[in-house]
């Protein structure tokens, strides 16, 4: 483990405490969604849903929590990276919500997405019914070797074949997943800004410089870029597939683990799971 970040080999403990926070972010994103009715904002919502974490005991994130609401789940036309931030955009009766969060606990980064509707929106379920044979496309993927941008091009094929559109290329980093770290805590913490934790963020920037300048296996992204050529490493990943049709996006983002074991999901026992287990 290094001083600073641990990207994996972790134990069986430290997995536990993964899977408790990223079912106390999504236990957070669903009681959030009482600040809802029609004329709330985004950015409302938004800062409701950080007193929440902040009261659940996140003390900074990897990104702050997003909403998006209506045609914005979708990602319309040439949507830029940082246009998911949150907007004045008004909640309507019927609309398909988004609430996606990467709070950190104790050092513990999870990064977590809730989808549903506002009401009854049929084009919402039909998009997240589609949603649901990506869990088990992404285990059979990784177990046939592919490489992260392999697999990354798979996903797009299929997200085609069923009708939909690609929003996860749309994402910053155009990432269909991304590390998920673990920072030791120490005594002296570091300033956050705007609510981000230094360590965990700059760790992230650094990887990457170093993907692009040629060292592919310290990729802390799995996209379909070059710098993902290489087989999916060791390490904990926040999957996030993203899709959308006729103005409505829908996603799911949970932890995949991948170590000597092969490859797995963190916890079956998640609000997406469950809505599709019901189903």
């Amino acid at each position: 483990m290094g001083i600073l970040i641990q990207q994996k080999g972790f134990s069986a403990e430290q997995l536990e405490k993964f899977k408790r926070y990223q079912r106390l972010s999504y236990d957070v994103l669903e009681e959030a969604t009482d600040v809802l009715r029609p004329g709330v904002s985004e950015q409302e919502a938004a800062r409701h849903i950080r007193k929440k974490f902040h009261l659940a005991g996140a003390r900074g994130y990897f990104h702050v929590p997003v909403v998006l609401f209506g045609d914005r789940t979708a990602y319309p036309g040439d949507f830029g990276r940082l246009e998911a931030i949150s907007t004045d955009r008004g909640l309507e009766e019927g609309d398909a919500v988004i609430f996606d969060a990467a709070p950190i606990f104790d050092g513990f980064k999870v990064d977590t997405s809730y989808a549903f509707s506002f009401g009854s929106n049929p084009r919402f379920e039909a998009a997240d019914r589609a949603l649901r044979e990506f869990r088990a496309l992404l285990l059979a993927l990784i177990g046939e070797g592919l490489s992260f941008r392999e697999i990354a091009w798979k996903v797009d094929d299929r997200v085609r074949e069923l009708g939909f559109e690609n929003c996860h290329k749309k994402h910053i980093g155009a990432v269909l997943g991304h590390r998920v770290t673990y920072a030791p805590q120490y005594p002296v913490r570091l300033p956050r800004i705007w609510g981000l934790a230094p360590r965990q963020v700059s760790w992230f920037l650094y990887k990457s410089l170093q993907a692009r300048l040629g060292a592919r296996a310290a990729t802390p992204n799995w996209n379909a870029s070059r710098q993902c050529s290489t087989k999916p490493t060791d390490g904990l990943w926040a999957m996030e597939p993203h899709i959308a049709r006729d103005g409505v996006g829908a996603k799911f983002e949970e932890i995949l683990v991948i170590d000597a074991d092969g490859a797995r999901w963190l916890d079956d026992d998640l609000p997406h799971t469950r809505r599709w287990t019901s189903t």
